[in-house]
């Protein structure tokens, strides 16, 4: 019998730990990276400027446009325009701190990049099948306000999440 008591309490212990390191924060509050390197961007719900522009998040499963080109410094707002729950997750190196936890129906989501290069994203709810990417040229310093196919060399964005009804 103590056996079982001891198994219990050990299962036990184990379950509250993974409950723990789970938490639904944000995994990175210092802004920076996974490998430690500054995050490439901001993101937030809404109010990062003027959107330039939209990626739908749909009921399709799909991102539409899936392959996105912009300046550095352009908002991109991503909307979900269908009825259920989507995520967006930037997957390159320091990027995942751009990523929002989630997207529900009629949310809006804003990320501004602050380098040229390539970013790709996922909806984790979704994967693999829904996934896109955005290239990026121009230079930070200064923001153009139209779209351009160039693609940049060097990754860098900036992103703030934040939720809209």
């Amino acid at each position: 019998m103590n056996h079982l008591r001891i198994l219990a309490l050990g299962l036990g212990a184990c379950v509250a730990i993974a409950m723990i390191a789970c938490g639904n924060g944000n995994p990175n509050p210092s802004g920076t990276g996974p490998g430690g390197g500054t995050c490439p961007g901001s993101a937030k719900a809404s109010g990062l400027g003027t959107v330039a522009m939209t990626i739908a998040a749909t009921d399709a499963l799909i991102f539409d446009p899936a392959t996105s080109t912009a300046q550095t410094g352009q908002v991109i707002e991503f909307k979900n325009t269908g009825t259920i729950a989507h995520t967006v997750t930037f997957l390159d190196s320091n990027d995942s701190c751009l990523t929002d936890d989630t997207l529900n129906p009629g949310a809006t989501w804003d990320v501004m990049f602050k380098n040229p290069g390539t970013y790709h994203y996922l909806c984790t709810i979704h994967a693999p099948n829904m996934k896109g990417q955005i290239t990026l040229s121009g230079s930070a310093a200064a923001p153009s306000t139209s779209a351009s196919a160039s693609a940049g060399a060097t990754p860098g964005a900036s992103a703030t999440p934040s939720a809209s009804p």
